[in-house]
């Protein structure tokens, strides 16, 4: 693997694994492509978890990569064990049980070498061959559309309220497309217009999310936060209209229904913005709340 030249890419490597520790000290690898060591982990949880190793490895080229778990052991009767369901590259999964994958047990040396599987009983390697298809080279980029995007500045109304728990009012952040832009307290009872100044590019739709991150229950007091309407560029935008989502939890996908007032759980609140509405400018008088 060579480490000079022009043509070297950042790769991600990503190790599905989970352990069995003895005597305290939890299982062990280092990660190996072309024979020298990129990273190394401690695989500390006896659960399925991600370690991620980045590198810079030669494009266009096929590579050997080998997950070598160093320190199996036996302590007071229990067996230290590495187990791996996969490794990605870039995003591409290859599972531990692929037809490509070997495991050389022992010795990394060749001489006793079974098929791909996820159980590391042994010290030894998990070898993954590695096609030059995963390692395609970075475009070269075009000067003329790198050049950054041409944004304005728009008005941004969250028309809110909240009800405080533990004498704690209810946080929310302003996100456009997924980056934090802002944040307001929602210490008012009532409807209320929290102002922002965004910038935002006219040429492209949005997204402005409201982001509620500090729902709690303080002795039996259940704080939430309640949303009437987003205004961009003075078009208003009801918290229920179609198109609006509420993302429940971590903002993942995962726990997704139809916009609402009431923030019951943390989540996410998602606005989508035409660019119809950054075009011009309409008035709007926030609703009362329900």
């Amino acid at each position: 693997m060579s480490l000079t030249g022009s043509n070297l890419i950042d790769v991600t490597f990503a190790i599905d694994a989970w352990g069995q520790a003895a005597g305290g000290v939890w299982p062990h690898l280092a990660l190996k492509l072309d024979g020298a060591t990129i990273g190394q982990a401690t695989v500390n949880s006896s659960t399925l978890g991600r370690y991620t190793i980045s590198a810079k490895v030669a494009a266009d080229s096929a590579h050997k990569l080998q997950i070598v778990y160093d320190n199996d052991g036996l302590s007071g009767g229990v067996d230290r064990n590495l187990f791996v369901r996969a490794v990605s590259v870039n995003g591409t999964s290859i599972a531990a049980t692929d037809p490509s994958v070997t495991y050389d047990k022992g010795a990394v040396d060749g001489k006793d070498v079974v098929k791909g599987q996820e159980a590391l009983y042994w010290g030894g390697a998990l070898n993954v061959p590695l096609p030059a298809s995963l390692f395609p080279a970075a475009d070269i980029a075009d000067p003329a559309a790198a050049l950054p995007a041409a944004t304005k500045s728009y008005s941004v109304v969250v028309n809110a309220w909240g009800k405080s728990a533990g004498g704690v009012p209810p946080h929310f952040k302003l996100l456009v497309d997924g980056k934090a832009v802002g944040d307001a307290k929602v210490a008012a009872t009532s409807q209320t217009a929290y102002k922002f100044t965004v910038d935002l590019d006219p040429t492209q739709a949005h997204k402005v999310q409201v982001q509620y991150d500090n729902d709690a229950v303080v002795n039996g007091q259940d704080r939430s936060l309640f949303v009437g309407s987003v205004v961009v560029n003075g078009h208003s935008v009801a918290s229920n209209a179609a198109g609006v989502t509420y993302d429940r939890g971590a903002l993942d996908g995962k726990d997704v229904i139809s916009g609402q007032q009431g923030l019951w759980w943390n989540g996410t609140l998602s606005v989508p913005v035409t660019k119809d509405m950054l075009g011009g400018t309409t008035t709007t008088t926030p609703t009362a709340p329900a």
